[in-house]
């Protein structure tokens, strides 16, 4: 039987908030129960086939997922071997005064970091996929309600771009470089409360996405890998 995320309910956005011992008491258990769910997803299952085959390289790891950072009003997590390339990417940001608070769920890059160069190439070769893939690329978009998450660079602020900018800003971005960029589902704690605390249409969610998502994932890796 088909697993099923865990529920995202309205009282961890405070928990993240929290020391850290609670944190790691709450969240731990949470995101091993989601990383079971995430390397069942048929879209993930074969992940580290994919980047061995395009990469000509053994993944250490078999699985998909399997690691988390838990902060103090973040916790994150993404695919093996993501750090330094396009990664698939699940997070959730707690409730503060210039966040509403939410769930994200997408494809991002950490550029910032020791191979910045490598991680913003991956970027460009995603860049030009899309200029080619316009249309497809806006239906997918516009169909799953994608956003952006993104920091200028040596900010810790995030921004964010609405989905009906998504296309624009990543044909023509609105600055020279970033930090962070991760473009994908944003489920607000409030107004999304509905899709969080309901196990069945969250799945639903991440798998659009996540599915949605692989081709263009594994273009652009073929891409970037190719220069």
């Amino acid at each position: 039987m088909p697993l099923l995320p865990p529920t995202i309910n309205d009282s961890l956005f405070d928990t993240i908030n929290e020391q850290e011992a609670q944190r790691r008491r709450t969240l731990g258990p949470l995101i091993k129960e989601l990383h079971e769910f995430l390397n069942d997803l048929p879209c993930l299952s074969g992940l580290q086939n994919a980047r061995g085959r395009i990469m000509g390289i053994s993944p250490t790891y078999p699985q998909a997922f399997g690691a988390a950072t838990i902060k103090r009003k973040h916790w994150y997590t993404f695919n093996h071997g993501g750090l330094y390339e396009m990664q698939f990417n699940i997070g959730m940001h707690g409730t503060s005064d210039r966040n509403p608070g939410y769930l994200r769920v997408g494809l991002a890059w950490q550029i910032a970091g020791r191979r910045r160069k490598e991680v913003y190439n991956s970027f460009e070769s995603f860049r030009s996929l899309i200029a080619r893939e316009e249309r497809s690329w806006d239906v997918f978009v516009k169909a799953n309600k994608l956003e952006i998450e993104w920091t200028r660079p040596s900010s810790d602020f995030n921004e964010w771009t609405r989905t009906n900018d998504v296309t624009e800003w990543v044909l023509q971005p609105p600055l020279p470089s970033y930090d962070w960029i991760l473009i994908g589902r944003l489920l607000r704690r409030r107004i999304d409360k509905a899709i969080l605390t309901d196990p069945s249409r969250l799945k639903k969610v991440i798998e659009s996405v996540f599915s949605g998502f692989f081709p263009f994932w594994e273009t652009t890796q073929r891409m970037a890998h190719a220069r």
